[in-house]
């Protein structure tokens, strides 16, 4: 009886257990998922709500567009064309450049890139728009291709200008942090920051080479050039100027630095004031350069002129006179050519010479591409070829 009686109390002992088991599991309590709650849309404000227009960068933003201009420069060029029965001639097509710019003065002198304003040098004249929306046709007073400065000028008796005053200017460190502001790709009144990222950049243009440069990564698009770049007081860094570009560079910027824009500037204002003597026009001396040491005098060849001779050309130097027994009368140079490169540096027109011209001495080798057209009865062929001259 004792061994039959066993397996049952065992039995009855697993049923009182499972009993058990389960009234505990009903009394714990069932772990759940959290309530979903919906999206706030803010953050909640810490003790002491940021006043965010009192943000470093609104404020100087704030402070300084109002000077900031976008600048359109243009001319009208030649272009030789085709009709419908494939017969040459001559029309025209309009050429534009745009930027920025930054007002200095109350009575409104303008600061920008030489290379803004290049296109308008026929005309002398650039289209102004304000922040505000204003508009103003602006004179050139001058432009510096070599600082790649230049300084405009607009008038309205009327109103005092909104200006940036360039007596306040930043320490320019290493790592601090930079605005840019101006129009890139024509978008007026932009805004972009970074950190200033070195100093004394140098990189060359065609045979230009651009020494003491800023480099900064905040975005320095086509159209920022010659707007300002701005520390956190609102210091001026320096004037945008150029981008580094290609498939794997981004954020590589240029400026030209507050000390050499600021004296550059106050000097061309002077001389604009007649408060001191116009400097000698690195034109004037480059040609007297030409002159002197290879024996030719050349003037910048016209549009129209270029069509009445028949040319295709869209500029060049024209040969006016070669002297006799000098380095271009040996090389068989004559009136009416056309110089239209000077060792890489395509040239058309006489503020297109290359520096290097300046410091041209007895024995330095100048290589001349010059274009002639000659007459073979009905036809005119233009032919053209290089030279090589050597400084007498």
């Amino acid at each position: 009886m004792k061994i039959r009686l066993l397996p049952v109390a065992l039995f009855i002992l697993f049923i009182f257990a499972s009993c058990a088991i389960d009234q505990a599991r009903a009394q714990s309590p069932t772990n759940q998922a959290p309530a979903l709650t919906s999206p706030q849309g803010k953050v909640s404000p810490p003790p002491g709500r940021i006043d965010i227009s009192q943000e470093p960068i609104v404020k100087i933003v704030a402070n300084v567009q109002p000077a900031v201009v976008n600048i359109t420069a243009q001319e009208t060029v030649p272009a030789y064309l085709t009709n419908q029965y494939f017969q040459l001639y001559r029309g025209n097509r309009t050429a534009q450049s745009i930027g920025s710019g930054l007002i200095i003065s109350a009575d409104g002198f303008v600061l920008t890139n030489a290379h803004v304003v290049a296109m308008a040098e026929k005309e002398k004249e650039v289209s102004i728009t304000l922040s505000s929306g204003s508009k103003y046709r602006a004179e050139i007073i001058t432009a510096d291709d070599d600082a790649d400065l230049a300084l405009l000028k607009i008038e309205d008796k009327t109103v005092q200008f909104p200006y940036f005053d360039l007596s306040y200017t930043s320490p320019n460190l290493l790592g601090e942090t930079v605005v840019a502001l101006g129009s890139p790709a024509d978008l007026q009144n932009s805004v972009s920051h970074g950190i200033l990222s070195a100093l004394h950049r140098s990189f060359a243009i065609e045979d230009h080479t651009y020494n003491n440069l800023i480099q900064t990564d905040a975005a320095i698009n086509p159209g920022n050039s010659g707007g300002p770049l701005i520390d956190l007081n609102g210091g001026l860094v320096g004037i945008n100027s150029a981008k580094l570009s290609g498939t794997a560079i981004e954020n590589i910027g240029f400026a030209i630095p507050n000390d050499v824009v600021i004296p550059w500037a106050n000097d061309a204002i002077a001389v604009a004031k007649g408060l001191k003597p116009a400097p000698v026009s690195p034109v004037a001396g480059k040609l007297e350069m030409i002159h002197k040491y290879l024996g030719l005098t050349v003037k910048t060849l016209s549009p129209d002129e270029a069509a009445d001779r028949g040319l295709q050309i869209n500029g060049g130097l024209l040969i006016t006179h070669v002297e006799e027994d000098s380095p271009a009368g040996e090389a068989g140079l004559h009136e009416n050519m056309i110089i239209v490169k000077i060792g890489n540096r395509l040239i058309t027109d006489e503020r297109s010479l290359p520096r290097e011209l300046l410091q041209m001495q007895s024995g330095t080798n100048v290589r001349l591409q010059v274009i002639v057209l000659q007459d073979f009865g009905p036809l005119k062929i233009q032919r053209g070829g290089a030279v090589m001259l050597t400084a007498r």
